[in-house]
């Protein structure tokens, strides 16, 4: 059963990963994004666009996970104190 599911993610993350290189390959405008202090090299729109989905992504997370490390603690001393 466990080789079940780790065949069924890996379908998922070479599914997305064609997605997102199809998605990259159709939007193919070379774009140049102004940040405050750097001006970046120009790269397809469709490379920006996954790059800050990921970036996004990820800082989702770490702050999902901050949140949960709070109310884990805050469960590991109410089940002590009992």
């Amino acid at each position: 059963m466990r080789a079940l599911w780790t065949f069924i993610k890996f379908l998922l993350i070479v599914a997305v990963a064609l997605i997102g290189a199809l998605f990259a390959m159709e939007n193919s405008q070379q774009l140049s994004v102004n940040f405050v202090l750097i001006n970046s090299p120009e790269i397809a729109l469709g490379v920006w666009l996954l790059l800050f989905l990921a970036a996004g992504t990820l800082l989702g997370v770490f702050a999902s996970s901050v949140i949960i490390a709070s109310y884990r603690r805050k469960l590991a001393r109410a089940t002590r104190k009992d």
